[in-house]
C-alpha cells in the first residue's frame, strides 16, 4: 500500500468536482495500491468549506463519505508543538503576494497541523496549494509535497 496524507484543498477540489484537479485526485485515490490519510484538522475544514461552497450534504453525510474513502489521522501533542513551529516560519517566510488580492500567503493553523502530522508519518501530501512547494523548497519542512 502507498500512503500519502492529504491537503483539505485537494479533498474538498474532489469532493465539489473541480475542474480540472479533481480527477487527477479521483485517480490517486481510485489507485489500487492507494492508502489515503485525512489529517485530523483536515475533516473538519473540507466538510466546512465544501458546504460553504455548494455542497448540500449534511455534515454527518459528507463525514461518512470522506470516511469511507480514507482513514483520519488524529494529532499527537508532538505534532501540535511542530505545527507551532511551521507556524511561525511560515508567518516569517510569505509567499510572493497573491496577483489578485496582493496578499502574501502563508500557512493556516490547520495546513501547519496537516503538514505536521504528514511529517510525522513520512509520507507525501497530495495537495493544490502552491505556496506549500515554496515553503518545502526553502527547508522550512520536512514533508514532501506532490502538488496536483
Amino acid at each position: 500500500m502507498t500512503a500519502f496524507a492529504l491537503d483539505s484543498s485537494a479533498v474538498v477540489a474532489w469532493v465539489l468536482q473541480e475542474a480540472p484537479r479533481w480527477r487527477a485526485i479521483d485517480a490517486i485515490l481510485s489507485s489500487p495500491d492507494a492508502d489515503p490519510i485525512l489529517p485530523g484538522p483536515a475533516l473538519s475544514e473540507v466538510i466546512t468549506v465544501a458546504r460553504k461552497r455548494g455542497n448540500a450534504s449534511s455534515v454527518q453525510l459528507l463525514a461518512t463519505a470522506l470516511l469511507a474513502r480514507m482513514r483520519v489521522e488524529h494529532c499527537t501533542t508532538e505534532d501540535l508543538i511542530r505545527a507551532a513551529e511551521l507556524y511561525e516560519a511560515s508567518e516569517r517566510n510569505p509567499g510572493p503576494p497573491h496577483p489578485r488580492t496582493g496578499v502574501p500567503p502563508t500557512l493556516s493553523r490547520a495546513d501547519s497541523l496537516i503538514l505536521a502530522v504528514a511529517e510525522r508519518l513520512r509520507v507525501q501530501i497530495v495537495t493544490r496549494d502552491r505556496y506549500w512547494m515554496d515553503f518545502v523548497a526553502a527547508g522550512h519542512t520536512r514533508a514532501r509535497i506532490l502538488e496536483i
